[in-house]
């Protein structure tokens, strides 16, 4: 192999990851998982995943996780395998105060500058292939495309370390509900427009 043949090369696996990364696809192995908006077929899977992913606080009823997708269906999405399987979702909406929401109550539609991140959860299976980095990115390019100026979330089950990755910051609160467990923490991602 030439020089010049390895540099194409080189240079066509750099560009098919970008376009995989803009196009919300990604490859690993011989499956292609994707990124895509939250359907009425989704909720199986995401009941399912929520089950399976939360040891420290209850599950939430489905017909509560469905009013955070109502409210802001743009904000929510799965994350697919080859074969449609949600591996993780993330379920996000605009919340009008630094008090966090709390858990098991249905919300109305809100219109504000603020998003929540209600709920980020990935299956047994789909931990450890940076699925939830995935979303997570994915979810505040889509913010600061649709203006919002911040996202909050509560932290649960020892993930404050995973969300600073991401430039999330601890914010003081005792308003937080009991429901979120022990060691939950509210946290801040101001976001630049």
């Amino acid at each position: 192999m030439t020089r010049n043949s390895w540099l194409r090369s080189c240079f066509a696996i750099i560009a098919n990851y970008y376009l995989a990364c803009y196009l919300g696809v990604m490859s690993l192995g011989d499956s292609v998982m994707s990124i895509s908006p939250i359907n009425e077929n989704s909720w199986d899977g995401i009941v399912k995943i929520q089950e399976e992913a939360y040891t420290d606080i209850a599950p939430e009823d489905v017909k509560v996780l469905k009013s955070k997708w109502y409210s802001s269906p743009q904000t929510c999405a799965v994350f697919t395998d080859h074969k449609g399987k949600v591996l993780a979702y993330l379920l996000a909406h605009p919340w009008a105060s630094e008090i966090p929401p709390k858990l098991n109550e249905k919300i109305p539609v809100i219109n504000s500058p603020i998003l929540f991140i209600h709920d980020l959860a990935l299956a047994i299976e789909g931990r450890g292939k940076n699925i939830g980095k995935e979303l997570v990115q994915n979810l505040i390019h889509n913010a600061k495309a649709k203006s919002y100026v911040k996202i909050l979330l509560v932290a649960v089950q020892n993930s404050t370390g995973f969300w600073a990755k991401f430039g999330f910051i601890n914010i003081p609160s005792e308003e937080i509900c009991s429901n979120y467990g022990e060691n939950s923490q509210l946290m801040v991602l101001e976001l630049e427009t």
